[in-house]
């Protein structure tokens, strides 16, 4: 692509943040808020009543920089008390608190994260309702979308704002504090995200969280986009079944073939692209051009289902990758290493 977009991620810098505090430092138990623990079921609701409803599982983050606080926002899903959140917003920081949606505040602890993906998930020292996970695969453009967060500062945490969904499985080269890196498979959508933002959930019309919102583009309006719910979602599965999960390494690096031929690739088939190949890639004689069109029993379209499909393993399995060169399918085994 030979014009270059400017993205910033939805992250105040510490010095903008000292000065945000104002009197939010003191909370209140507001009684009007349904916090119990439960999965919020929203069918037949009408919208006002959905989003009355989806703030008591959206959470306000603030995390100790040491000379300042970094703001962002997370998601109650699952069992009550994980929250999904962007790496971002957490990645440099110490003590982790949360604001709930009845004024009261609590602690996380950090999890697990990942810059690549840029995805983080805390766990909550209370417990609070939790938002079901929808779809990012079922999203149509032009679809409604409500975007929650704590923009600029906690004195704005639970603001919603209303968009559609403006365009699907997006990539973005960003800049990170380890140097550049991809988002792929992205949703784009303009309802309202500011700094702060970063982490807050995507829902659509039923109340399911179908994203979270990470990055928008800072020269222009309307421009926001989420990661795709999927990838956090059985990331999450896995870390509750066990907490010292370790993210599996295949050691691809690559983009969507349909993002391959925007770079002057001439693909006709649906696959990840191979940029590079390390690791258990690499020892298995994958090479730059390869493309990746099936993992397991999966077949794989583009990066996303890849990672999905990828994350449901442990390091140490052994997994089968299928992938065409030269008009060639070739099967390989794989022995999954640690990330």
């Amino acid at each position: 692509m030979k014009s270059k977009i400017v993205l910033a991620f939805l992250l105040l810098s510490p010095c903008i943040l000292c000065g945000c505090m104002g009197s939010d430092n003191s909370y209140y138990i507001d009684r009007s808020v349904d916090m119990r623990v439960r999965e919020i079921t929203l069918d037949g609701t009408d919208e006002l009543e959905m989003l009355d409803k989806a703030r008591s599982a959206v959470v306000g983050i603030s995390v100790d920089l040491g000379n300042g606080y970094a703001i962002g926002s997370g998601v109650s899903l699952k069992n009550g008390n994980y929250i999904l959140t962007n790496n971002h917003v957490v990645e440099d920081g110490g003590n982790i608190t949360l604001y709930y949606a009845d004024k009261s505040t609590g602690s996380g602890k950090l999890l697990w994260r990942d810059a690549g993906l840029d995805l983080a998930i805390l766990k909550s020292s209370k417990e609070i309702p939790y938002l079901k996970i929808g779809s990012s695969k079922n999203l149509k453009v032009g679809e409604s979308v409500f975007a929650f967060g704590t923009p600029l500062t906690l004195q704005f945490k639970h603001t919603v704002t209303k968009g559609i969904v403006s365009a699907l499985n997006r990539t973005l080269e960003v800049e990170g504090t380890s140097g550049s890196n991809f988002l792929q498979s992205l949703v784009q959508h303009d309802a309202s995200i500011n700094p702060g933002n970063s982490g807050g959930p995507l829902i659509n019309s039923k109340g399911e969280v179908v994203g979270i919102n990470t990055l928008k583009a800072s020269e222009g309006e309307g421009l926001g986009f989420a990661n795709p719910i999927e990838i956090g979602a059985v990331i999450l599965d896995r870390i509750i079944e066990n907490n010292n999960y370790k993210v599996p390494y295949l050691g691809i690096f690559g983009f969507d073939s349909e993002i391959a031929q925007v770079y002057g690739e001439a693909l006709n088939q649906d696959g990840v692209y191979v940029i590079d190949a390390l690791g258990p890639a690499k020892s298995a004689g994958i090479v730059k051009g390869d493309v990746i069109t099936s993992l397991g029993e999966v077949k794989i379209k583009n990066m996303q289902d890849l990672r999905t499909s990828l994350f449901n393993y442990n390091a140490g399995d052994n997994i089968t990758l299928e992938y065409q060169r030269n008009g060639q399918n070739t099967i390989v085994n794989i022995q999954l290493s640690q990330k």
